[in-house]
């Protein structure tokens, strides 16, 4: 998972820089927190589609024998994901890429508490294996109204560009690129990439967005509209 052929190499800060990214440190790691006007980038989201780095994420795998797996879901999620399955709980996206691993993916500060926990429950289960991965892995989060249209060009939908046709966690390639998909809804989404090749991504779902007014956005417009989003769906009928 996660290894990507050869071929020309950007880096992902680089990449930012050029764009006009304007950095600040939070929570330890240097942040893209926005390109000249996070009302702007905030205006791109709600209309149209935004694309926001994420490699701060904490990324923990943990792998273990089906069963072992499926007793530390249940006491962690009260629930027992199939494989592509991915399901939030406590702040922490929990995505079972195969019948022997699931990842979890939080914020930096939520994941430091988890890896914690679940090396405390590895030390009891030799056959539980749990790695932080946060540093080899990059994550690139597409945002916005438009949001799943770019999915839809990127092929994140599968052939039949539908998404109750896929898993929500979910392999692709883009460009040549191996990534992992974490399909959070219609106007959010994660793509998980090797660091090396996170740059490379980047400009490739940036040209297949063109189209579909796709712009840099940075996190203070991004934690923004995830607000406007929890309260619109809190809005909505059954709520």
């Amino acid at each position: 998972m996660f290894i990507s052929p050869g071929g020309p190499s950007y880096e992902l800060d680089d990449v930012l820089r050029q764009a006009g990214a304007v950095f600040s440190g939070r929570a330890g790691y240097p942040v893209a927190v926005n390109y000249g006007s996070a009302c702007g980038e905030l205006a791109v989201c709600v209309s149209e589609v935004g694309l926001v780095d994420r490699s701060g994420l904490s990324a923990l795998v943990i792998e273990a024998p089906a069963v072992r797996l499926g007793l530390l879901m249940d006491r962690f999620l009260d629930a027992v994901l199939a494989p592509g399955g991915a399901l939030s709980v406590g702040g922490t996206w929990w995505c079972r890429s195969a019948l022997h691993q699931i990842m979890a993916i939080s914020e930096p500060q939520v994941g430091r508490r988890l890896g914690e926990r679940l090396r405390a429950q590895a030390v009891h289960h030799v056959a539980v294996d749990v790695r932080d991965r946060s540093a080899d892995l990059a994550a690139i989060e597409l945002l916005g109204r438009n949001a799943h249209k770019v999915l839809r060009r990127l092929g994140a939908y599968g052939e039949s560009g539908d998404p109750r046709a896929v898993p929500p966690f979910t392999p692709g390639t883009v460009d040549g690129i191996e990534l992992q998909w974490l399909l959070e809804s219609d106007r959010r989404a994660l793509a998980l990439v090797a660091r090396e090749r996170a740059g490379d991504l980047w400009r490739a779902i940036e040209q297949a967005g063109h189209e579909f007014g796709i712009s840099c956005v940075g996190r203070d417009a991004a934690t923004r509209y995830a607000l406007l989003e929890r309260t619109r769906r809190s809005r909505l009928p059954g709520n």
